[in-house]
């Protein structure tokens, strides 16, 4: 689990980390595309508004002088040399006065901006700033939309007009774009005051990967959002989980089965692979601990010696098949009659050696010897068979006062054992 946990958790953080970074990647690409585009704009904007700059000096100039014949002609020049504008007009105060082309614009030769109320804050407002502003796309009074960019005329200082150019929104943007059209990015645009949509489509402005950025137009803004299609092609977050999911799934059964491996392969080494008990080498580092135990503490401990009457009758008779299940059932029995804190270890064949902690005396360890003695006096059910089986037991007692080492103390419980099987098997002999 916890191999599995960790490698989920460095999974999800790649991905996570690789989605973020390509996310990072194409909104930076879409800021870039972003500034091209607002700079294209600029470029064609500022354009047509010099035309109203031009216009405005000649007025001032020649105020005094104004024809109508004249003030058309120029404006007819000025219009035939300007791209994308429908119409240009002159208000003299605030009543449109003149007007090209004429034809088309009939319904606003002489209309007073004071009497259109979706016109009349702009003009106000290009009035009091003293500045060009930029109005729409809105609703024209002659029909169709556009944007219209109103700049004032002030002659010593007083208010005499203003001057409206009216751009056709569409051409105008188009123009603006057509050498920077991208199929990779979309884009939109929109005033900043009243949210007004005039390219592209609205939903990109809520859209949570689209870049937003704002440029200045006279006196005022629009706000821009621009979306990478690359966006759409990464991986979801949930992607990201589940292959983590995967990987970590994968890594953590690796773990266990490796885990499991080495655990079989050291339980190999020091347990027995028939009955899982104990095997020589595990008894022998018990062994010492329980020896070094009882000197610094000044304990006592048995050792017994146990093997099976007469087994290799019972390999003979019933097989080795029945003869290793007897082997197993005396070692779960030999186990489930001891303490915990003691050891049943099995070294071999028919050969298990228990080593019995805090003993008081020889009493003691002989009552543990007749307890094992008692519980084999029922045959054992193995394959069909009743099996008698019966153990020869061999004790011997380490006592802290001695200078016993263990080497002898297993010698001491082999010649025990022996003694039992002299006596007649199925008892148990305690070492003089």
């Amino acid at each position: 689990m916890l191999a599995a946990l960790l490698a989920f958790a460095f999974w999800y953080f790649l991905f996570e980390y690789q989605r973020q970074k390509d996310e990072s990647e194409a909104y930076l690409e879409a800021a870039s595309y972003g500034n091209v585009l607002r700079s294209e704009m600029d470029r064609e904007l500022n354009s047509l508004l010099f035309i109203s700059n031009g216009l405005s000096s000649f007025i001032k100039v020649y105020k005094d002088q104004l024809e109508t014949r004249k003030v058309q002609a120029i404006l007819a020049d000025l219009w035939a040399q300007a791209r994308h504008v429908r119409n240009l007009a002159v208000a003299v105060d605030y009543k449109l006065t003149y007007v090209y082309p004429e034809k088309g614009n009939e319904k606003i030769i002489g209309i007073d901006y004071r009497e259109v109320p979706s016109q009349w804050p702009k003009v106000q407002l290009a009035i009091a700033s003293g500045q060009g502003v930029l109005d729409g796309p809105l609703d024209l009074i002659q029909g169709g939309s556009g944007m219209v960019y109103r700049y004032p005329i002030f002659v010593e200082g007083s208010y005499w007009g203003i001057i409206s150019t009216v751009i056709d929104t569409r051409a105008f943007l188009d123009a603006a774009f057509k050498h920077n059209l991208r199929n990779e990015f979309a884009f939109a645009i929109r005033t900043a005051d009243d949210k007004h949509v005039f390219y592209g489509d609205p939903q990109l402005f809520r859209q949570k990967n689209a870049y937003i950025q704002e440029s200045q137009v006279p006196n005022g803004k629009w706000e821009w959002a621009i979306e990478n299609k690359k966006i759409h092609d990464l991986r979801d977050r949930r992607f990201g989980v589940m292959l983590s999911l995967v990987f970590s799934v994968v890594v953590g059964l690796f773990a266990y089965f490796f885990a499991k491996e080495r655990y079989y392969l050291s339980e190999g080494a020091l347990m027995d692979s028939l009955t899982g008990l104990p095997n020589r080498r595990l008894l022998e580092n018990r062994l010492n601990y329980v020896h070094s135990e009882a000197k610094r503490f000044s304990k006592m401990f048995g050792l017994m010696a146990l093997d099976v009457d007469h087994f290799k009758s019972i390999n003979d008779n019933y097989g080795h098949d029945v003869g290793d299940e007897v082997i197993k059932q005396v070692a779960n029995i030999l186990k489930s009659n001891i303490r915990d804190v003691d050891t049943v270890s099995r070294l071999g064949g028919d050969e298990f050696v228990i080593v019995v902690r805090d003993q008081h005396s020889p009493e003691s360890l002989v009552k543990v010897a007749n307890k094992l003695l008692s519980v084999f006096k029922k045959p054992l059910h193995i394959h069909g068979h009743d099996i008698t089986v019966h153990l020869s037991i061999g004790l011997t007692l380490f006592e802290p006062t001695s200078e016993v080492a263990l080497k002898q103390l297993f010698k001491q419980a082999d010649i025990a054992l022996y003694q039992a099987k002299q006596k007649g098997r199925n008892t148990y002999s305690f070492w003089q």
